[in-house]
């Protein structure tokens, strides 16, 4: 009886048996990459070969006899592959290789702010110093437990008593995480303890910190990879952009508040020492300068292989 020659079914079968979706196959090719393996017509991918083989086709047809032209036998593939031994050498040393990476102290990559960065910060303080001066009287002073009022200029000469800490209430009790040791029972004798510090008043509450996801897009080139980080008003004081061979670690803060970290395993090899960057109203641009001059596949490492399970 003829075998039928699809990839995925190698069944024998007759020409009475072989209707319409008998067969179940797949009309790509296998792939092995990097220990995972698949089916090129397919996106799902195994570690477990035994799991690969049994993986059902995506395709039904008929049952054929014949190859299709410049087609490989992918069965007789399979079983060879199946059969071969492990090159555990190879496994070991890209274990070895993976555990390698992040141990290299990184290194400073030196930034250069523009003008448009200095005039947007210069702008972002302009307006934080119109809100200040939208002061009104009566306005009440916004660190805890400080009793004190907005009555004019006067006032910010004024010394203000509050708590630094926080309110704790735990069990039934309250009091201050600053003084621990002064605890009550009754909410109100709470509110009027007495602040253990003193310093200026602060009229108008600072916002809070929150960690940002920011948006970035990368392109390359024969010899460099340009990232642009897409944030408005970064600061270039609680900016740092470190780098090893393999690795890159961006921090900074924008708009005051907002904070935002991005750490990426490359998808080559750089030399920090030519990398740089450029800082301007609106964006962080990186230029990483490639070790060796070759076509990344992505930006960072095994990104592609993992889009593709």
């Amino acid at each position: 009886m003829p075998i039928c020659q699809h990839n995925g079914c190698g069944k024998e079968y007759t020409e009475e048996e072989n209707t319409d979706n008998v067969c179940q196959f797949h009309p790509g090719t296998p792939i092995f990459h990097e220990g995972l393996k698949g089916w090129s017509c397919c996106k799902k991918r195994f570690c477990d070969f035994g799991e690969f083989l049994s993986h059902p086709g995506c395709a039904f047809g008929k049952h054929t006899d014949v190859k299709e032209e410049n087609d490989v036998d992918a069965n007789a593939t399979l079983k060879e592959l199946a059969q071969a031994p492990v090159d555990r050498l190879s496994l070991e040393q890209k274990q070895k290789d993976a555990s390698m990476r992040d141990t290299t102290s990184k290194v400073d990559v030196p930034v250069s702010v523009t003008a448009s960065s200095e005039k947007a910060l210069a702008k972002l303080q302009a307006k934080k110093s119109e809100a200040t001066n939208e002061l009104k009287v009566g306005q009440p002073c916004t660190r805890n437990a400080c009793k004190g009022t907005y009555e004019g200029e006067t006032s910010n000469e004024e010394d203000c008593v509050h708590h630094p800490g926080e309110p704790v209430f735990h069990e039934g009790y309250k009091y201050w995480s600053c003084c621990p040791k002064k605890k009550t029972i009754d909410f109100d004798e709470f509110l009027e303890m007495k602040g253990c510090a003193t310093g200026t008043h602060r009229w108008v509450k600072p916002a809070e910190a929150k960690v940002k996801k920011c948006r970035y897009d990368w392109f390359q080139s024969e010899d460099k990879i340009m990232l642009t980080v897409y944030a408005k008003c970064v600061d270039p004081e609680k900016l740092s952009v470190k780098a090893n061979s393999d690795s890159l670690t961006i921090d900074l803060v924008y708009e005051e508040v907002n904070k935002f970290t991005l750490e990426l395993h490359l998808g080559g090899k750089i030399a920090p020492s030519e990398c740089a960057a450029t800082l301007s109203g609106t964006n962080l641009k990186v230029k990483l300068a490639k070790e060796d001059w070759v076509s990344w596949d992505d930006l960072e490492a095994g990104k592609a292989t993992k889009e593709d399970k």
